[in-house]
């Protein structure tokens, strides 16, 4: 008896693990594929200890639209919703943080949606603030896009990275060393 109780046991231990594995192989793989759907760009969160500075920095305003570009888990713009009243905007193409963005919004019942979709794709004319936490290449291939699609009165704010063309309007920065991770830009259109 005690034989078959262990057996059991070791057959439950089992199938978690197996679950576990697949779980991450799932993961692994879809990050990986995300890295080539969006030509290199990774996942990587923006620190939540900024968010409040971000947004301060671009005075988003009640009701006000922020776009965010690769938007991840889609915490800054639940962050926007909940904190300043916006609504937000999302695109992710990395499948797993899109997943968990969606159950987040689902969860704290957010003003936001977000898309999986390249935000290359994306028509951008009715945002009033676009958030970007993106590689200097992508912000370069990003700026003849904010300046067809962004109107006069748009603000785009930026994490750690700067357009290359154009120079920003307030530059805030976060940190005490200056290094670039803890500066955000901010570029009024």
């Amino acid at each position: 008896m005690k034989i078959i109780k262990l057996e059991i046991v070791m057959i439950i231990i089992l199938i978690i693990i197996l679950v576990i594995s697949i779980i991450v192989t799932l993961m692994t793989l879809s990050l990986i594929i995300g890295l080539i759907m969006t030509g290199g760009v990774p996942f990587i969160s923006t620190s939540k200890k900024d968010f409040q500075n971000i947004l301060e920095a671009v005075d988003l305003k009640p009701g006000e639209i922020i776009y965010d570009l690769g938007c991840g888990k889609a915490h800054l713009l639940i962050y926007a919703a909940k904190k300043f009243g916006a609504k937000g905007v999302g695109y992710e193409l990395t499948l797993w943080p899109y997943l968990w963005a969606k159950l987040k919004i689902y969860l704290t019942k957010a003003n936001v949606k977000v898309f999986r979709q390249n935000f290359f794709k994306a028509d951008l004319s009715q945002a009033d603030v676009v958030f970007c936490y993106l590689f200097p290449a992508v912000m370069a291939k990003l700026e003849p896009k904010f300046s067809k699609e962004l109107k006069s009165g748009n603000r785009l704010v930026s994490y750690a990275f700067k357009l290359p063309d154009k120079i920003a309007d307030k530059v805030v920065i976060t940190n005490n060393d200056h290094a670039e991770l803890g500066k955000i830009y901010v570029y009024n259109y």
